[in-house]
């Protein structure tokens, strides 16, 4: 039996199921979802949405929440920032390992933000997106949409990831309308007036603010629309792939003088920024 540790908010625990869906796929074995992080975590903003945008979830795989699966969920927490090191191939933080708690019983625990190009991988991201597309159905939108990441990201906590200025986007958006007819902009922020709003009226006078709200219904929002400019965040980048968006693409730099080359997917094309 493997167990997946869960954490993080809905773009993060799409990369932990794309993982768990590895995981099936390798050892063609049961896989359990660990989900003690939930229970521990303070951050109402960072809630188990999971079964929400997927409703057969637990016809999948195993809900794990009793009491050994949280001493497991802390254990694996104790080696994690006492015995594992981040690895140079992955994101700054991301200390992905297995533990063999108990014989034929395994935990797994990380960030697992690293799609490559190995047959695995390719396999069950195309299962995944055959899996969850259809439930990202929504209206559909002609506009361009941004993801403009503020909030959080300008605490001390999360100053590592780092702000993508809007100079950047801008010249982004320029490139995609001269590939593409768009109606207008949709710019997804939760920190509105964050944001130089005129700079992007000089590329279209129809812009939309979508401040947030319910995540997942954010999520399939952003997903529906024609083309995706997305943020430094697993939360645009998985709109942008779930949602098949031909018009997509991410910043070449993920966190501060990290590249974006190291989640892997280098079929999604990267524009130009610095954080």
């Amino acid at each position: 039996m493997h167990q997946i540790i869960f954490k993080g908010g809905l773009g993060n625990q799409l990369f932990c199921l794309f993982y768990a869906y590895k995981i099936l796929n390798k050892y063609n074995t049961r896989v359990s979802l660990n989900l003690s992080n939930y229970s521990f975590s303070s951050r109402n903003d960072r809630s188990f949405l999971m079964e929400r945008l997927y409703p057969p979830l637990f016809d999948e795989f195993t809900k794990k929440s009793s009491n050994f699966s949280k001493f497991l969920f802390l254990y694996a927490r104790i080696l994690e920032k006492y015995f594992f090191r981040s690895k140079p191939e992955r994101l700054p933080g991301d200390k992905c390992f297995k533990i063999n708690y108990y014989p034929n019983k395994f935990i797994h625990s990380g960030y697992f933000q690293r799609i490559t190009n190995s047959k695995l991988d390719k396999k069950c991201l195309g299962l995944f997106k055959k899996k969850l597309s259809p439930y990202l159905l929504s209206e559909k939108s002609d506009n361009l949409a941004i993801h403009i990441r503020r909030g959080d990201y300008l605490s001390a906590n999360h100053s590592m990831h780092g702000t993508i200025d809007e100079k950047f986007l801008i010249k982004e958006s320029e490139n995609q309308f001269q590939k593409q007819d768009f109606n207008g902009i949709t710019i997804f922020s939760d920190s509105p007036e964050l944001i130089n709003l005129d700079c992007f009226k000089n590329l279209n006078k129809n812009i939309t603010i979508d401040k947030g709200g319910d995540p997942v219904m954010v999520f399939k929002r952003m997903a529906s629309h024609k083309g995706l400019i997305a943020s430094n965040s697993t939360f645009s980048l998985w709109a942008g792939i779930l949602g098949g968006i031909k018009n997509f693409s991410i910043p070449y730099y993920w966190m501060k003088n990290v590249k974006s080359s190291i989640i892997g997917l280098e079929n999604i094309p990267r524009y130009k920024c610095e954080i």
